[in-house]
């Protein structure tokens, strides 16, 4: 057959072909992006907190790339019931893990839910693309340095003990006291009542002079804190330094986070107590000074 209805007939089988076929390459896309539940073959994940991820109160998911390809995560987060919520990248970016590599991926670590046991366990949830394939993992994030007990725990004797009183540290005063200088802790009670702040205790780097000569001697501190009573109470505390070392005070990440023995509701607890930004810079150049390599 010839003519207009030829014409027509051609076109109309070749639009079908075009049409199926571009169905096809549809299909076939769709699947290279479908949703996975699993991680990618030949990758791995794990959670760690280093020293510099705890006075910011994250932590890290490092996901190793074990295979032959360049591997990308956008959007992450890990699911934990020991979270308020869920905890969320830091920073919202492409993290190219090229293969044979480890990336760590900086999480903000919410409050503690404190309904739930300290041994609980937390899930990762990534998207990836991978050479023409991308999904969405979700799966186990072992705690490789397991710290995240310790944390829930002390977390939730400080959230108890705020119910008793404010504390923190407010103030420091460089060459006080004979050492690099005085650190003032404050406890401002509610009035509740039900608790003591037992004791403090050293860091890797600073310790109490004569009150505190090894780093496991505890300062006492005894401030009692009853119900009714709302009056402030500071207590001066004389620093000084373990060493001094200066690639030691310079690399410093947790020299001003001290540990401090309490007691809520007749349990022994600790909770941290670390030093504000600007504060650990004071101790630490005052450590500097100390030493004589503050110049």
């Amino acid at each position: 057959m010839t003519g207009p209805a030829a014409t027509t007939g051609h076109r109309r089988l070749v639009g079908a072909v075009m049409l199926g076929a571009a169905v096809i390459l549809g299909l076939a896309a769709c699947e290279s992006a479908a949703l996975s539940e699993d991680l990618p073959a030949g990758v791995s994940v794990r959670l760690v907190q280093q020293r510099s991820d705890v006075a910011l109160h994250q932590a890290q998911v490092e996901i190793t790339n074990g295979t032959d390809s360049t591997l990308s995560v956008e959007a992450l987060s890990v699911t934990d019931p020991r979270f308020e919520t869920d905890a969320d990248r830091v920073l919202q970016r492409t993290s190219v893990i090229a293969p044979g590599s480890t990336v760590g991926i900086r999480i903000q670590l919410p409050g503690p839910a404190c309904d739930v046991p300290d041994d609980a366990a937390s899930t990762v949830e990534f998207s990836w693309r991978m050479d023409d394939r991308s999904g969405v993992a979700r799966a186990d994030l072992p705690d490789a340095l397991d710290f995240l007990p310790a944390m829930h725990a002390r977390e939730c004797v400080a959230d108890a003990l705020a119910q008793a009183a404010a504390v923190s540290f407010t103030g420091f005063e460089a060459g006080a006291g004979g050492g690099i200088g005085i650190l003032t802790l404050e406890a401002l009670p509610t009035g509740v009542g039900g608790a003591t702040i037992d004791a403090i205790r050293p860091t890797n780097l600073l310790g109490f002079g004569a009150a505190g000569t090894g780093p496991d001697a505890a300062l006492p501190l005894q401030i009692q804190l009853a119900a009714g009573d709302t009056a402030p109470r500071e207590v001066a505390i004389a620093l000084e330094p373990f060493r001094c070392d200066a690639h030691a005070v310079q690399e410093d990440k947790r020299g001003t986070i001290f540990t401090v023995d309490v007691t809520v509701g007749g349990e022994a607890g600790q909770i941290e107590l670390a030093a504000s930004a600007d504060m650990r810079a004071e101790i630490l150049n005052a450590v500097a000074e100390y030493c004589g390599f503050g110049s």
